[in-house]
């Protein structure tokens, strides 16, 4: 079994637990993101803290790598009013993301995700399962699904 490393997001400064996981599989060359317990991101100062932190864990956890980035949304929520914010930061993930695949989470969650994929240009990869999510980075990994429509 690959060695994995994680990194957890500290308290806020109002206290609020930040407890997004960011765990690092070598073998499969994928970060996880999970949150053990429940994460809210209301403000911009939560969001692009959340993000700092995920960008943070990829420089220590996966070394500059390229990395597919699999995102459990149970037990996260985010500010619909500031999905514009949030798609910037999301931006920052895609620098060293191959693709990110989300799944689970509440309905409200998941249609932010995919409208933030169309703002964005980039397919949502939203599924209901971690099965189905992994399903999806293993057959982009052997090249039996592409995340470029086929060219004409």
């Amino acid at each position: 079994m690959a060695a994995r490393s994680n990194s957890e997001q500290p308290e806020s400064a109002s206290g609020r637990a930040r407890a997004a996981r960011w765990s690092y599989d070598a073998e499969r060359r994928t970060l996880f993101v999970s949150h053990p317990r429940p994460v809210t991101l209301t403000t911009v100062a939560e969001i692009e803290h959340y993000f700092d932190v995920g960008v943070q864990a990829w420089h220590e956890q996966c070394g500059g790598r390229k990395v597919y980035v699999l995102v459990d949304y149970d037990g996260l929520t985010t500010n619909l009013d500031e999905r514009a914010f949030y798609a910037t930061q999301v931006l920052r993930i895609m620098e060293f993301a191959i693709t990110i695949v989300r799944y689970q989470g509440s309905m409200l969650q998941r249609m932010a995700a995919r409208l933030t994929a169309i703002e964005l240009h980039t397919p949502s990869h939203t599924y209901n399962s971690l099965d189905e999510a992994l399903a999806v980075v293993n057959g982009l990994q052997r090249g039996t699904i592409s995340v470029r429509p086929p060219s004409d």
